[in-house]
């Protein structure tokens, strides 16, 4: 998922700030599908709201990172693809606390929209219960996306930003096994969002009541099962990896 996907023919190309931009076409293919329910269940004009939605809110989160590369002398270029996006710097940042800041930008950037979208509602209402259907759906979409979204982001799941962090505060502690304990952590946390997913979905398919206390934006869903999986998959692959270069390497 920190994998730069190949270029392609569809691919759109602008700058934003000076920052070059590259949208992948599976930015697109992903962002339909996981919108797909706004389309069942309202129309089209929903769809094509929430793609813009996404696009925005995930451009201003890659750009936070690139804006923190810049200022600790790095420039970047950012990349949209089907998991969302990627700032990928120029050169090294050197310094742990600098790396955290970096990784820390891109959800506060998101934060920061949240903030201007939840004011702006606050001092001059424009999404309440009188208003129409679609003023309402836009705002909880861009909270749910730019907030709940952010959080998800921050939690310590490799390769995720919180992951990310994770590792450099692990790191500082213990500079020989930093990475192994990060991604131990990695590997439980995204297991037990995992697990926690699939809870969800078997007790909203059998009635519990024990979901009614938990915010529908809360509850786990069949694309956060198979993410958290796929991440916790993905780290215990790294370990899994470190492990045997280390093997080798006591050889």
């Amino acid at each position: 998922m920190l994998a730069e996907p190949e270029r392609t023919r569809w691919d759109l190309n602008f700058r934003a700030f000076r920052f070059p931009v590259r949208i992948h076409p599976f930015f697109w293919i992903g962002t339909v599908l996981f919108g797909s329910s706004a389309l069942d269940a309202f129309g089209v004009a929903y769809l094509l709201a929430w793609v813009a939605i996404v696009f925005v809110s995930i451009l201003i989160h890659e750009l936070g990172h690139a804006f923190a590369f810049r200022w600790f002398g790095s420039d970047s270029h950012v990349v949209l693809h089907a998991f969302g996006g990627l700032a990928i710097p120029w050169s090294a940042v050197r310094g742990r606390w600098k790396r955290i800041v970096v990784s820390l930008a891109g959800p506060f950037a998101g934060f920061l929209l949240y903030g201007i979208v939840y004011g702006s509602n606050y001092f001059f209402p424009w999404a309440t219960r009188e208003d129409p259907l679609f003023q309402r759906w836009l705002y909880d979409a861009l909270v749910f996306v730019n907030l709940l979204w952010g959080l998800v982001n921050l939690l310590p799941v490799w390769p995720l930003d919180g992951g990310q962090v994770c590792e450099e505060v692990c790191s500082s502690f213990s500079p020989r096994n930093g990475r192994r304990l990060a991604l131990q952590i990695s590997i439980a946390v995204a297991g037990a969002f995992c697990l926690y997913s699939i809870a969800c979905m078997m007790s909203e398919r059998q009635g519990a009541d024990w979901l009614d206390a938990i915010p529908p934006q809360f509850r786990g869903s069949l694309w956060t099962a198979f993410l958290f999986g796929l991440l916790a998959v993905q780290s215990y692959q790294v370990l899994d990896r470190m492990k045997w270069h280390e093997s080798n390497w006591d050889r």
